[in-house]
């Protein structure tokens, strides 16, 4: 997935500044510093990395102009990394979780190819990495998986079916390492703006631009008439099993929830959806941070 900034608009200094802080400061909810590089490639807005750097020890009161601010500084640095001051803690965090990120995406990687066996699996993305290599021990490992138009239940049943055979869904009681397939795409769908909360939704923002393409097909299946025709009435057929034997809970939230989103282009069974919950903490953040320094 490509950055936030890639076609955004040019940014004066001080909306360059602003868009730093608050960069900084949504990863902060996860206790992750950034790196200038990072920084650049998650704000809204465009700017080279180079400026992005400038800015940044400006706002450190590196530049002889800004000597008087050094006590006021919102954000603060150590070993390459930005966060807000007094949070040097969360480098040590950073660091911890870097392993886990590690081990986790072996396992991702793998699941990934299994998957790919599937005709109808065109990509694999490891979701729900809220900053480079951003994973915590006991987590589960969450997938998007996007599908060729019209078979999202087909590849539903294969990759969830897999992986519960194999023993590797998430419990209630236990989730570390578990493979999470709630959520699916067709390649066909373009309108990722309605999948977005009403209002602000940066979490959703910053999930989609930390997207790690896992498998990517490079060419379709040349399936014949017929098969395209079995696949049709396979795929009404395997929706209607599914909805069928889904837990109620789940069939209650359908379309009447954020997190449980299911039509003909897309299936979303975030059950726990806590979007409001980080925009909620992040719009406090921010206040705060901005009306002390203004």
């Amino acid at each position: 997935m490509s950055s936030l900034n890639t076609e955004a608009t040019k940014l004066t200094d001080l909306e360059l500044r602003e868009a730093i802080i608050k960069t900084i400061a949504f990863f902060d909810l996860f206790d992750w510093p950034l790196t200038a590089r990072e920084i650049k490639k998650n704000f809204a807005g465009r700017a080279s990395l180079s400026e992005v750097i400038k800015l940044l020890d400006k706002e450190l009161g590196f530049n002889e102009e800004t000597e008087e601010k050094k006590s006021a500084k919102v954000i603060d640095s150590q070993d390459g990394f930005y966060f807000l001051s007094g949070r040097s803690a969360i480098i040590a965090i950073r660091q911890q979780r870097y392993n886990y990120f590690v081990r986790k995406l072996k396992i991702a990687r793998r699941f990934a190819r299994v998957f790919s066996f599937f005709p109808f699996v065109q990509k694999v993305y490891l979701s729900n990495v809220i900053g480079s290599y951003n994973l915590r021990d006991g987590s589960d490992i969450d997938f998007l998986v996007v599908t060729t138009p019209q078979r999202l239940w087909l590849s539903r049943l294969y990759c969830a079916g897999l992986a519960k055979i194999l023993n590797r869904r998430p419990t209630p009681s236990y989730k570390r390492d578990t493979i999470c397939l709630s959520f699916y795409m067709s390649a066909d769908y373009q309108d990722w703006h309605d999948l977005r909360l009403i209002g602000d939704d940066p979490y959703f923002d910053y999930w989609r631009n930390n997207l790690v393409l896992l498998y990517n097909r490079d060419r379709q299946y040349n399936f014949i008439k017929f098969l395209d025709k079995l696949g049709n009435l396979l795929e009404v057929a395997v929706k209607k099993l599914q909805l069928k034997i889904m837990p109620s809970y789940l069939r209650t939230a359908i379309n009447n929830s954020d997190g449980v989103v299911v039509n003909d282009s897309v299936l979303k069974f975030y059950i726990h959806d806590r979007r409001r919950e980080y925009a909620d903490k992040y719009a406090k953040k921010i206040q705060e941070i901005f009306s002390a320094i203004n």
